[in-house]
C-alpha cells in the first residue's frame, strides 16, 4: 500500500511524522491517516514528498504479485480475449477478438485483455495479456480496467474523495485523477489477476 511505502521512506529520510506534515503543511494526523492507508493523499502531496524523500513518484507504488505468473504452464481452461487495452493513452475494450488463451491452473479471471503501450511497465509489457476477473471495484493498490468517460485504462486504482486516483507503474506517466460525475461515470470492469506473456 502507499501508506506503508510512505512511512518507509519517511523514516529512510530521517523525518518523524510531525516534520514531515510541517513540510507539507498538514497535521501530524494526516500523515498517520497515510501512514495507516486510512486516507489517500491528493496527488500533489505524492509529488511533493518525491521530492523530498529524493525518490521517483513510483517509490510510493504497491509491489506487484505478478512476476512469475507467466511461468505457469499448467493449463486447466481458456480465456475469451476481449481486444486490447492501451497502457497509456485509453481504448475501449468492447469487441471480441475471437481469440483465446490458456488459463493458468489457480487463477480465476473472467476475460482477457492485450496491454498495449509501455505505462504499467515493468509489470505489464506491451503485447502481454492481461487476465482480468470481472468485478465492480477493488481494493486501494490493486491493478484495474477502467472506464472513464467511455475509455479504458490499465492501472492501480485508490480510492479518493471525489473521484478515483490511477496510477501507472512506469514514472514517465503522471497520476490521473478521475473524478465521480453523473454524466461521465467511472465503471471498473474488473481486476487484473495474472498475465501471459509471448517471448519471440
Amino acid at each position: 500500500m502507499i501508506g506503508r511505502n510512505i512511512k518507509r521512506l519517511r523514516k529512510q529520510a530521517g523525518y518523524s511524522q510531525d516534520s514531515l506534515a510541517r513540510l507539507l503543511g498538514v497535521t501530524q494526523g494526516a500523515v498517520s491517516q497515510w501512514e495507516k492507508d486510512r486516507t489517500i493523499p491528493d496527488t500533489p502531496f505524492l509529488i511533493e514528498m518525491a521530492k523530498i524523500f529524493n525518490v521517483p513518484l513510483d517509490e510510493f507504488r504497491n509491489e506487484t504479485p505478478f512476476r512469475d505468473l507467466d511461468a505457469i504452464n499448467i493449463r486447466r481452461a481458456v480465456l475469451p480475449v476481449l481486444g486490447s487495452i492501451t497502457c497509456g493513452k485509453q481504448a475501449e475494450p468492447d469487441t471480441n477478438s475471437g481469440e483465446s488463451i490458456d488459463l493458468p491452473e489457480g487463477v480465476i479471471a473472467d476475460f482477457a485483455l492485450i496491454c498495449k503501450g509501455d505505462s504499467m511497465e515493468p509489470t505489464f509489457k506491451d503485447g502481454d495479456y492481461v487476465m482480468i476477473r470481472q468485478q465492480p471495484d477493488v481494493e486501494q493498490g490493486q491493478i484495474a480496467a477502467v472506464n472513464i468517460a467511455g475509455e479504458t485504462t490499465l492501472k492501480h486504482v485508490y480510492h479518493q474523495p471525489g473521484g478515483l486516483l490511477l496510477i501507472a507503474d512506469n514514472a514517465k506517466y503522471p497520476p490521473i485523477f478521475a473524478p465521480f460525475s453523473e454524466d461521465e461515470p467511472i465503471i471498473i470492469h474488473g481486476r487484473a489477476v495474472g498475465f501471459t506473456r509471448v517471448f519471440d
